[in-house]
């Protein structure tokens, strides 16, 4: 009788412990179950220049000098687009070909790549990068990243000035003009009109 009751209080403990295990199992697998939380956004591009002028002049041009304007043309660009962003420059000159016009006269000084020098007819742009902004850095046009009185030639379509190749924050690019001109060139007054603009790659 006693050795049965002993037995049956074994049964009965390994029974509990069976119930226990499970028990423990069945809250440890309701503590990890869940569901998942999706979270998503959009960031939309954007791509902005500006230009700090809307004029400048080179006064009275002379025959025995290289002259540079008075002002020089700064645009900052900023993007955010993944391979960055491109500033353009486009002339207008006479309406076929680039240059100063002198439309009283129809005559133009036709810009092109050269090295400027005293009593040859010549106009062109020169760029460099200012250092304020942050993000990637302005990679310049070869064709204008001139000095002294070397320039590059204005086009009549669109044509690279700088670009990045990343986004980009506040970064400038200066544009000096210079020209000159010959003892034939017409007088009268002379105009041009250069246009920036911003895209992004």
């Amino acid at each position: 009788m006693s050795a049965q009751l002993v037995f049956s209080n074994k049964k009965l403990a390994v029974g509990l412990i069976a119930i226990a295990i499970i028990f423990v199992g069945y809250l440890a697998l309701d503590m990890v179950s869940g569901s998942d939380v999706t979270v998503s956004a959009t960031v939309s591009t954007s791509v902005s220049c500006n230009t700090d002028i809307t004029e400048t002049a080179f006064g009275t041009l002379s025959v025995s000098s290289i002259t540079t304007a008075t002002t020089d043309a700064s645009t900052t660009m900023s993007c955010n687009y993944a391979a960055g962003c491109t500033l353009t420059i486009q002339d207008s000159g006479s309406g076929s070909n680039p240059g100063l016009w002198n439309s009283a006269n129809s005559y133009l000084i036709a810009s092109a790549d050269a090295t400027l020098a005293v009593g040859v007819e010549g106009y062109g742009i020169q760029v460099s990068a200012a250092p304020a902004g942050y993000g990637d850095t302005l990679t310049l046009s070869t064709t204008y990243d001139k000095t002294g009185n070397v320039v590059g030639g204005l086009l009549r379509t669109a044509t690279t000035l700088a670009s990045t190749d990343s986004p980009t924050s506040g970064r400038t690019a200066k544009v000096v003009h210079k020209a000159s001109i010959s003892g034939l060139t017409t007088a009268g007054t002379y105009a041009d009109t250069i246009t920036y603009g911003c895209t992004g790659n």
